[in-house]
């Protein structure tokens, strides 16, 4: 009998190696381009896991799904599937749809809980956590790697928009960076500081004032909630001292970056910039869209600039804001759809938090923070991928199953 318990168990521990590994690959990989074969690899073995457990377990899984966050998610598959039915070219929206919204969000969402279902919330957690983390070092070698490239050929650091691709990796793991600052151990604080200036880095050098200010109020939320103001303030301290130097230095091969950083203008996004050219194209239609995927945006915009002399862009560039792209594409629709779902996320992220102590509480926070930088803030100056949410809400309905089971 205790044979039999100790092969149980020790069956167990590899079942879980095997689940948390591959949500943890899949994490990991989510941003990295380059590597399709590889994520194909790991989503073929998570969906086989996955129909293993369902084959196993059909009735017990579906209590995972019974809740509001899954039910909104439906919704926002509907309405995006209307704007299949209704668009100018329904061949191509139903391929975008069947490749965005049916595998890579739906579909995904849905294999994360199923995989995770045997797991405490805590190892939930620190999966989200740990893996983001971890994230860093491959984003740091490929991202030090380009500069590098670029140095050979004359480029200088900070002087293009050649790194401005990492802004939504950095956004999702800067908030799971944070975290490590609760181990205080001395050499826990060495390697906290080391990363974060790597981080710092990236960070600045993307070039994007929306990234910028998308990390920065997620440090300020993070702050708040943690009540701490020793390391923003030595972040703060840190940031001005190398600025300074920079440009005393040699203020020339900076000049970019510290024209972003006084930049007061929109970049082209109001009056008859992107977003205002898509509210125009809105108001002509803003009951019923026009089609799902951005190439229908693009169909339309160009075919219509000569109506409307005073856009700014001649060829289109897309809308620039997450909503403004949903009420385009579904019409009215497409506005409640997304707004149901996001507001989905942030309900639940909010009893989470509240109803949670220690990693767990951690991993709710991680979430709502990277839904305020990235689908909030940074969704209001860029067309932020929709697929952005598939891991946020995947590790949500794993963590909120197991809080109700507890």
């Amino acid at each position: 009998m205790t044979l039999s318990n100790s092969l149980k168990q020790k069956g167990l521990c590899w079942q879980s190696i095997w689940n948390r590994g591959l949500v943890s690959l899949f994490i990991i990989m989510f941003f990295f381009d380059n590597i399709t074969r590889y994520k194909h690899i790991v989503g073929g073995l998570m969906l086989i896991t996955a129909l293993y457990y369902v084959v196993k377990k059909k009735s017990a899984l579906l209590q995972i799904f019974k809740n509001n966050l899954t039910y909104s998610l439906f919704a926002f598959v509907v309405v995006c599937f209307y704007a299949v039915l209704i668009s100018l070219d329904p061949s191509y929206s139903f391929k975008k749809f069947a490749n965005t919204i049916l595998e890579k969000l739906l579909l995904a969402i849905l294999i994360i809980p199923i995989l995770l279902h045997n797991e405490s919330k805590e190892d939930i957690a620190k999966t989200l956590i740990y893996s983001l983390i971890a994230g860093i070092l491959p984003l740091a070698i490929v991202d030090g790697w380009q500069y590098y490239r670029e140095y050979q050929q004359g480029i200088m650091p900070f002087s293009g928009f050649t790194h401005k691709y990492k802004s939504d990796i950095l956004i999702f793991m800067t908030p799971a960076f944070l975290l490590l600052w609760n181990n205080k151990s001395a050499k826990m604080r060495i390697l906290f500081f080391v990363i974060a200036g790597v981080m710092g880095l990236m960070i600045i050098g993307t070039l994007q004032r929306g990234t910028w200010l998308s990390i920065l109020a997620a440090a300020l939320i993070w702050s708040i909630c943690k009540r701490e103001w020793k390391l923003p303030l030595l972040a703060v301290v840190a940031l001005a001292a190398v600025l300074t130097l920079g440009y005393l230095k040699d203020q020339n091969s900076l000049h970019m970056l510290f024209h972003k950083m006084q930049q007061t203008s929109s970049s082209g996004r109001y009056g008859g910039g992107t977003q205002g050219a898509a509210v125009d194209l809105i108001m002509e239609n803003p009951i019923k869209g026009y089609g799902f995927g951005e190439d229908i945006y693009h169909r339309v915009y160009n075919n219509r600039v000569q109506d409307y002399p005073q856009w700014v862009f001649k060829q289109s560039i897309g809308p620039h804001n997450i909503t403004l792209d949903m009420w385009y594409s579904a019409g009215l629709l497409g506005l409640i759809g997304l707004w149901y779902l996001l507001i989905s996320v942030i309900a639940e992220v909010v009893k989470g938090y509240r109803a949670n102590e220690g990693i767990a509480k951690d991993a709710w926070l991680l979430i709502g923070l990277i839904m305020a930088g990235n689908l909030f803030v940074r969704g209001a100056f860029e067309t932020v991928s929709i697929e952005n949410l598939t891991m946020l809400i995947g590790i949500a309905l794993a963590l909120k199953s197991k809080s109700l089971q507890n």
